[in-house]
């Protein structure tokens, strides 16, 4: 039975990659110790369909496909590839949060929606700062600061330390739908913020116990500059 799903697993990424392939007629695919790698140019278009630029890029299949991200590394050297452009040294891009990431593994993601939902966007965005000098929708910190910024975001707190109280509780008491609101509006979690809840619950127990640790190192290290500046 195990595997059947495989071949049939196998087979739909196949059938992806053909049709990646088939959208994006200057990529091919090259297979490396049993690792499927999609490289080759791709080409921008503006909101009108007009040519901007075109980057060399490599994606890398991963092997719990599709339940786990591609890699994108942008092999022309386009752009300098420093941690404020949103790529390692060795080529590799951020193209999301690591928890919208995960989020969105724990689904599935074909190819096919990783170049169109993220590939495509990244590059544009990359053309328009090197234009602007700015991000077209907005910018996101790197690191624990960047886990921060999503938790904050997403609980619309500004204060760490709340942050860190509300993602603990959550981490071990499960909440209701009746429930009175955790925000302190009095309004019960369905009729207030049910989705914002349903979020932090449908990341993996992983994700979120690290991205704990983090901000609780976060924190200190916060609190630590703090205190020196007040010495």
């Amino acid at each position: 039975m195990l595997e059947k799903i495989d071949l049939m697993q196998r087979s739909k990424l196949d059938n992806d990659i053909e049709e990646v392939l088939e959208m994006f007629p200057k990529m091919k695919l090259e297979v490396e110790n049993k690792v499927k790698i999609l490289l080759g140019e791709l080409d921008i278009f503006d909101g009108a369909n007009m040519y901007v630029d075109s980057f060399s890029v490599k994606v890398i299949v991963p092997s719990r496909y599709p339940h786990e991200f591609p890699r994108l590394f942008e092999t022309g050297k386009k752009f300098e590839h420093i941690a404020d452009r949103h790529i390692s040294e060795d080529g590799s891009c951020c193209v999301c949060s690591l928890q919208e990431e995960n989020l969105v593994s724990q689904k599935g993601i074909t190819i096919k929606s990783f170049f169109l939902k993220y590939v495509l966007p990244y590059l544009a965005n990359q053309v328009y700062f090197n234009s602007e000098g700015k991000w077209a929708n907005g910018d996101f910190d790197h690191g624990n600061l960047g886990i921060f910024q999503y938790y904050s975001e997403l609980l619309e707190l500004e204060n760490i330390t709340e942050v860190i109280e509300f993602l603990t509780v959550f981490n071990v008491t499960k909440v209701y739908r009746n429930d009175v609101c955790f925000c302190g509006s009095g309004k019960k979690l369905k009729r207030c913020h049910e989705g914002t809840y349903s979020i932090f619950k449908g990341l993996s127990k992983k994700r979120r116990e690290v991205d704990l640790f983090e901000l609780k190192s976060l924190a200190k290290r916060m609190a630590k500059k703090i205190k020196k500046e007040n010495l």
